[in-house]
């Protein structure tokens, strides 16, 4: 009877997530019952106590979270957005490819999709608003561009740690397989919404649109450097890019956490003018980013352990790596699903890594596989989720309801998946 009891706390969990309980509130408690369903209950104290202190997580993430709260402080993140969207100041036909790389730029050094999209937005809004597009058009374009998956190439993000940790795989053959996925998908996306996303011309659309985004000053257009410079550190230091082997005691690479906070050091010593105002800012970031990541990473894991306790995570790893095609396409069904109800991309991501990764540690190819599949398929699904944070954001700053966000950029982004599920194909 324990494996019947078992899937129907599974399934009290899924109907809970939809009626919109607490995400953290449900996998604890889940995991809670599944342990007891096994008679271990305190398996899930342990693997809470051990993940509220595990530094391999917490390192990369907060610190990563810190270094994007000092870029909005200063000012860079802007100043970065700025200076992307400059060339689609007087052509608008560049409004939908470049807004949608703007955001997916700005994400990957601002890893928060909302603070990605509170920067991109009062620019790229107002100028697709008088080049003559629909605000729903202009609300996708921003939710699409900052929730894309730009974060899936900073390696202080929770999808990418979880990746490495999980498989046992390095940062940087972890963020190698997410690359050609990722970038052949995000471009499928944008290339069929723009194809399929109409606007009513205007006479002097463009000349109108200029006015809304004044060229960066002479000054500040340095700032527009800063938000990559912890990547710079991290692929200048990886063996066999600048030195085969690194300078000690960095002879794997630059770790994320040294390279976020090297960078903060930086960014502070730069911009000196209100200085309390930004170290308040990095810790701010850091505290933001444990009671919002990392606390979803903890009860993941809480999660996880109950499955484990009661043999579903087993069942789980032979249903998704035994299977071929059909064990790729459950990889991307599961955690994309839940990205949809849940508004969350890295709640899924991390589950899924988590609970069938380790098992896979002896085959990295097929881990790496399956993890890509399931860190995009969860952004994408965020994406296209009226719950999620950025959706709602985007809907709010345009004035339109999330839904029409969501109809607009759930076509584009099945596309956008189907060729990143072909791409892991071939490559396997």
């Amino acid at each position: 009877m324990q494996f019947p009891a078992a899937l129907l706390i599974i399934a009290l969990a899924m109907w809970c997530l939809v009626k919109k309980v607490e995400v953290r509130l449900t996998l604890f408690a889940a995991g809670l019952a599944l342990a007891s369903l096994a008679a271990k209950p305190l398996v899930v104290f342990e693997v809470f106590l051990a993940e509220m202190g595990n530094g391999k997580t917490i390192g990369p993430i907060c610190s990563a979270m810190g270094y994007a709260y000092v870029l909005r402080a200063a000012g860079a993140d802007r100043e970065l957005v700025q200076l992307l969207l400059a060339p689609a100041r007087r052509r608008w036909w560049l409004l939908i490819p470049g807004g949608c790389l703007t955001g997916f730029i700005a994400n990957i050094a601002v890893t928060s999709q909302t603070a990605c999209a509170a920067a991109v937005g009062p620019i790229l809004v107002p100028l697709m608003l008088a080049a003559g597009y629909p605000a729903a058009a202009a609300a996708a374009t921003l939710a699409l561009g900052c929730s894309g998956g730009g974060s899936l190439y900073n390696p202080g993000d929770a999808d990418l740690v979880a990746i490495h940790e999980s498989s046992g795989a390095p940062m940087k053959q972890a963020m190698g397989a997410m690359f050609w996925p990722l970038l052949g998908g995000f471009v499928t996306a944008v290339a069929v919404f723009a194809l399929i996303t109409k606007r009513q011309p205007r006479e002097g659309a463009a000349a109108t649109a200029a006015g809304f985004v004044p060229p960066p000053a002479a000054g500040r257009r340095w700032k527009a450097l800063l938000p990559p410079l912890p990547m710079l550190m991290i692929f200048a230091l990886l063996p066999g890019v600048m030195f085969s082997t690194p300078p000690a005691p960095f002879e794997k690479g630059l770790p994320v956490s040294h390279a976020m906070i090297l960078s903060t050091i930086i960014v502070l010593l730069l911009c000196r003018d209100e200085l309390t105002t930004k170290v308040k800012a990095f810790f701010e970031g850091l505290g933001y980013a444990y009671a919002n990541i990392i606390s979803l990473i903890v009860t993941a894991s809480c999660f996880i352990a109950g499955m484990t306790q009661v043999g579903l995570t087993e069942k789980l790893v032979n249903l998704v790596s035994g299977t071929g095609l059909g064990g790729k396409l459950a990889a991307g069904f599961f955690p994309g699903a839940l990205g949809v109800i849940t508004g969350s991309g890295i709640g899924p991501s991390v589950a899924f890594s988590k609970a069938v990764l380790p098992a896979l540690r002896d085959n990295l190819p097929a881990a790496l596989d399956l993890g890509t599949l399931a860190a995009i398929a969860a952004t994408f699904g965020r994406t296209m989720s009226p719950a999620a944070a950025v959706v709602i954001f985007s809907a709010n700053h345009a004035g339109v309801p999330a839904t029409e966000i969501v109809k607009r950029t759930a076509p584009p982004l099945f596309a956008g998946f189907a060729v990143v599920l072909l791409l892991v194909i071939v490559r396997g």
